[in-house]
């Protein structure tokens, strides 16, 4: 853990820019539709090369209409905007039903603080698996080029492990509505095993015409939304896909980590035994030392044998040496036993997150095809006033921020004719524009 903190305060700048960048995607995971109409509004108004800009040189006219195609053109593509909030009782009530008959009244999508905190193991993931891969990514590369490798790659499994354990919950969830599903109609059909005959209708059910099959059994409603085999049966491929992933991630992470521990014994053994063989005792070499002591004692190995014959034993150097090996054994041993067990507490917590991500598909998220489009149509209102206040709301704002964008293209095509000059009549339709305006392309579109 504090090699990981060393490792994330030597990349600081890096860091910090992932958790941006986590929260900033999580954040427009959760709020797809606006950041969409926010693009949209930059692409417009971007100066020089903005759409606004550029169709502003557009003059082609359509007879039809009377609208010039580059009003159309902007029209259009806030109406596409405009359009996701047009609606009235009618819409609450069938998105509502929608939900029940799906069985997936009262679920929500994935809350953002639950991708923020996704993406936040993503990175702690990432910093770990970097760690252990840093010196296998690229052999023979800097040890600086080794980490940002190795970081790249943590950063690639971790978001596929993410998208993996994210379809897996939600795979287990449609598991279950289909369970319901045989259970139910298992229920209305005790003497009856011909599952084929438990099929949806052959007319596809959509929020639109979601009481068209109000007099069916639930069972057949609740398969009407979903997608589903032939056979109306479970199917567990994803899980098996995530979990083979997972436990090969696991257990290649916990041996590269165990060859590394492995790698570090020996380099501090290697180097324990190059202290204690050096060449530092007095008798290590005959030749070094002073003439007085060569002829007091004579060659170094008879000093040796004399030592040794003195005290009845070996000399006092190789009597020293058991203990310092025997403690270096027992701590190399004691170090590599609680190396592998903080590996195996590692593994633990990395399938730990995995079944966490499971769960969150599980807990959030919908089966049914149309069911995300019926939740973001009610958005939690629980009372039809405050559902159409809201849409009534926003669609206003649309209307204003559209018009605001089609009167500053309006306003340029006309200087652009002024400085370059075209026929009288052009210039008429350029300056009468009173009656293209977007709340008159609203009327032209409800017709």
């Amino acid at each position: 853990m504090d090699r990981i903190i060393s490792l994330i305060m030597h990349y600081k700048i890096e860091t910090v820019l992932a958790v941006f960048v986590a929260i900033l995607l999580a954040y427009v995971i959760t709020h797809w539709q606006q950041t969409k109409f926010w693009w949209l509004n930059v692409v417009y108004g971007f100066p020089i090369i903005g759409k606004i800009a550029t169709m502003g040189r557009d003059r082609g006219f359509d007879e039809n209409h009377k609208w010039f195609y580059s009003e159309e053109r902007l029209c259009r593509d806030y109406y596409n905007h405009y359009e996701r909030y047009d609606k009235d009782s009618e819409s609450y009530d069938e998105a509502k039903n929608y939900l029940h008959a799906a069985g997936e009244l009262g679920r929500k999508p994935t809350p953002m603080l639950i991708w923020v905190m996704i993406f936040v193991l993503v990175i702690v993931e990432a910093l770990g698996f970097a760690y252990v891969l840093a010196g296998f990514t690229i052999p023979g590369a800097s040890e600086a080029t080794q980490q940002k490798g190795a970081f790249g790659i943590a950063i690639m499994m971790s978001i596929l492990l993410v998208w993996l354990t994210h379809m897996t919950g939600e795979e287990i969830h449609k598991n279950t509505l289909i369970k319901k599903i045989r259970s139910w109609y298992k229920n209305d059909n005790p003497n009856g095993s011909n599952w084929r005959d438990l099929k949806p209708d052959e007319a596809p059910i959509t929020i639109d015409n979601t009481l068209h099959d109000e007099k069916s059994p639930n069972y057949i409603r609740l398969l009407n939304r979903l997608d589903t085999n032939d056979s109306v049966s479970t199917s567990y491929l994803k899980t098996i896909l995530t979990m083979l992933f997972v436990i090969a991630v696991a257990v290649g992470a916990t041996y590269i980590r165990d060859q590394v521990l492995e790698q570090d014994l020996a380099s501090s053994h290697d180097s324990a035994i190059n202290i204690f063989s050096s060449d530092s005792s007095p008798f290590s070499d005959a030749g070094s030392g002073d003439d007085a002591t060569n002829a007091l004692f004579g060659d170094t190995a008879d000093a040796k044998d004399d030592l040794s014959a003195l005290f009845g034993g070996e000399a006092t150097g190789k009597s020293d040496a058991s203990p310092k090996q025997s403690a270096g054994s027992i701590e190399e041993r004691t170090n590599r036993n609680g190396g592998r067990a903080t590996f195996m507490i590692l593994a633990l917590l990395f399938v730990f997150i995995q079944i966490l991500g499971i769960f969150f598909g599980m807990q959030w998220g919908f089966a049914g095809r149309e069911s995300e489009d019926a939740y973001n149509c009610l958005r939690g209102f629980s009372t039809k006033k405050s559902f159409l206040s809201y849409y009534e709301r926003k669609k206003s704002y649309i209307a204003r921020v559209a018009q605001r964008q089609l009167q500053k293209l309006q306003h340029l095509m006309n200087i652009i004719n002024d400085n370059s000059g075209t026929d009288a009549e052009t210039t008429a339709v350029l300056r009468n524009n009173k009656d293209r305006t977007f709340k008159t392309y609203l009327a032209f579109e409800d017709k």
